[in-house]
């Protein structure tokens, strides 16, 4: 069985201000969704797909692809963010995640 942990940055973006950005920086992905908890939920459906169709297709080292080191380092610089406890409880593929960093940049 594979055991993961994600490290997700959330951020405003760039693009519209309004919206949120959802970044999983271990496989470099991101999500926008209106609000930061969307952003999430949405990152996580495209977390999940990203490992179930790497896992069935046994290529699951291909979709490993860091975010670069930019963003590592706003990670670092950034505020520990506790979303929503549902969001919480939804797992990501539930045997494969282990662990779920969140963080937040760029808030107001």
């Amino acid at each position: 069985m594979h055991r993961f942990q994600f490290t997700f940055l959330m951020y405003p973006c760039e693009e519209d201000k309004e919206k949120s950005v959802a970044h999983c920086l271990e496989l470099d992905i991101v999500a926008v969704g209106d609000t930061v908890p969307e952003a999430i939920e949405l990152l996580k459906e495209l977390v999940e797909d990203t490992l179930e169709a790497a896992i069935a297709k046994g290529s699951l080292p291909k979709v490993f692809h860091p975010a670069p080191l930019k963003y590592w380092h706003i990670y670092a610089q950034a505020q520990p963010y506790n979303p929503p406890r549902h969001i919480v409880r939804r797992h990501i593929h539930s045997r494969s995640v282990h662990r779920v960093s969140y963080a937040l940049a760029g808030a107001s």
